[in-house]
């Protein structure tokens, strides 16, 4: 990170499970709020069984973004991508500790999730932001993601951006008449 602190990314793992609602607890109201777009004073037990379903479906991915202390590890973010009835585009979520905002571990969890969606093979990535969360909204932008007003409501953003193929290192190969060029 900026400051110089290592924060580790994984796929979540059954144990992340048990310590979701320690995580949970870390968060602001507003943190909360900014991610679920309801008040939630708990985490509901059906939203951590439906965490642990997306980690082991092939067209889901949910990263855990830690801490590595003596006295063990320190989950401080995470993010996911499902997909969407629009076979080709995923939709992602990002949860940061309050005490994290701003530090960059939300462009380092979204960056990791831009990756695997690609992977996935999916070709367009999206999410819902409320318009009040302009971090949320910068960190988009930052990610090169266009946004725009959701179903006429002014209150929730939709960021979304093509994912266009990595190459393998080549240019790819353009024909000029039968002559090949690079």
């Amino acid at each position: 990170m900026a400051d110089g602190s290592r924060v580790y990314l994984r796929s979540l793992e059954p144990a992340d499970l048990s310590r979701a609602n320690e995580f949970f607890g870390r968060l602001s109201d507003t943190s909360r709020y900014y991610r679920f777009f309801i008040p939630m004073p708990r985490l509901d037990s059906g939203f951590v069984r439906e965490l642990a379903r997306q980690s082991q479906d092939a067209r889901c991915a949910v990263v855990v973004a830690y801490l590595r202390h003596r006295e063990g590890d320190e989950t401080i973010g995470g993010g996911r991508i499902v997909g969407t009835a629009r076979r080709s585009t995923c939709e992602f979520s990002v949860t940061i500790a309050d005490a994290w905002h701003g530090r960059g571990c939300g462009r380092v969890i979204l960056r990791a999730l831009i990756v695997k969606a690609r992977a996935l093979g999916y070709h367009r990535i999206e999410g819902q932001v409320l318009a009040s969360n302009t971090r949320m909204l910068a960190l988009a932008a930052a990610a090169r993601m266009r946004s725009r007003t959701t179903m006429g409501d002014r209150d929730v953003r939709t960021v979304s951006r093509a994912l266009i193929p990595r190459y393998s290192g080549t240019r790819p190969r353009v024909l000029v008449g039968m002559t090949a060029t690079t």
